[in-house]
């Protein structure tokens, strides 16, 4: 585990040396899933795009992420994969 900031660690990652075309999406999809399967409800994916787009709309904790993503349009929820 990197003792250092996370963005120097994920600089340093060499896991990640090879992502510098990648999207965001297939950035976040290389990323290991360490949940329990009886705690994954939602794609990791998608869990990870609705907290990014939570906080990159002003959230700046987990209650405030949760309250974005319970009203967040439905569309907006669609469209990062959270719903079908």
């Amino acid at each position: 585990m990197c003792r250092q900031s996370a963005t120097v660690c994920l600089i340093k990652t060499p896991a990640l040396e090879d992502t510098a075309g990648l999207s965001l999406v297939e950035r976040l999809r290389l990323l290991p899933d360490a949940r329990r399967r009886r705690g994954a409800r939602h794609p990791f994916v998608a869990v990870l795009l609705v907290a990014a787009s939570a906080v990159v709309a002003g959230a700046r904790s987990y209650t405030a992420i949760g309250q974005w993503s319970a009203n967040a349009p439905q569309h907006a929820l669609a469209r990062l994969s959270a719903r079908s």
